[in-house]
């Protein structure tokens, strides 16, 4: 299958590592299992003098983190693939929304609520429709903006009028832009008197994953496997290299190949190495304080 493909799998790893490399993220693993099981092996020989024990001990070791790293990307696996479909879905869904006219949107939301258990959906008036849910007559409202605008005070206004003229007390405001502050705090002085849902294009794509218009996973498998929807995330460097779980594994690196090196006077490989962890230690450390610290003190 498309979805058990290596390359599928190494982009639903890369959708849940964000901003991090996934090259970078599994040399971390192979690193850290290394040193570990180096360590592991350095400190039963110190106390044993015992070559084999030391590296049956150290296979150990070595084997135990292989298997937790494995469980570590298969969840990885399977909260990228989650992620990326979720995505790949929302974007389907708003392209299409987008291309639609105003009628077109009209009949997909009476369409979406006929699914959600209305009867009897009637239209009355421009961008309004009625309809019975559980014997109550509930009014839908319409709105298909367009990107960077806001549904306004004035549109809420004509709907509160029709609600309080014809007695109905609850209304779906179906809206592809947000609400203006002005409609928020002038749909809070009828909370008490009308109930309004607001259904933006996040309800609105929900509503048309349970009705099923969303076409299957299959669709999207091979997109992936055409290239597309995979958006060129911005690896950030700083964050990929001064990490601050990475300083923990720079320090566990000095001390390794500074006891090494000490162990092994002509070995000078080791004492450079070892100096070079020590750098970038310093050097996340001070990135650390300096954005957790300095810079927000800088900011207020």
């Amino acid at each position: 299958m498309i979805e058990n493909s290596k390359d599928i799998k190494k982009k639903f790893i890369s959708e849940d590592l964000g901003t991090r490399n996934y090259y970078g993220y599994r040399t971390d693993l192979v690193l850290s299992k290394i040193m570990l099981s180096l360590l592991t092996f350095l400190a039963v020989f110190i106390f044993t003098e015992d070559m084999i024990f030391s590296a049956l001990i150290a296979s150990e070791v070595f084997f135990i983190y292989t298997l937790i790293n494995k469980y570590g990307v298969e969840k990885k696996n399977r909260n990228g693939k989650e992620k990326l479909l979720s995505r790949m879905k929302k974007e389907h869904f708003k392209a299409r929304v987008d291309e639609m006219n105003t009628d077109a949107f009209e009949m997909l939301v009476g369409f979406l609520f006929e699914k959600k258990g209305c009867k009897g959906i009637v239209k009355k008036g421009r961008r309004m429709f009625l309809a019975e849910k559980d014997g109550i007559i509930e009014c839908i409202k319409v709105y298909k903006l367009y990107d960077n605008m806001e549904l306004e005070k004035t549109d809420i206004r004509s709907l509160v009028v029709f609600m309080r003229q014809n007695s109905i007390r609850t209304a779906h405001i179906v809206s592809t832009a947000p609400l203006s502050e002005q409609a928020s705090e002038f749909l809070e002085k009828y909370k008490g008197k009308i109930n309004t849902e607001i259904i933006g294009m996040e309800e609105l794509f929900h509503m048309a994953e349970e009705s099923g218009i969303l076409p299957g996973n299959k669709h999207f498998y091979n997109k992936i496997n055409e290239g597309k929807y995979i958006k060129k995330k911005k690896v950030h460097l700083k964050k990929n290299v001064f990490d601050n779980k990475k300083t923990f594994m720079y320090i566990a690196s000095a001390i390794f190949f500074y006891v090494t090196s000490t162990l092994m006077p002509g070995n000078y490989l080791a004492k450079y190495v070892s100096l070079y962890f020590i750098l970038l230690t310093c050097i996340s450390c001070f990135y650390f304080l300096w954005m957790r610290y300095i810079s927000s003190s800088l900011k207020n």
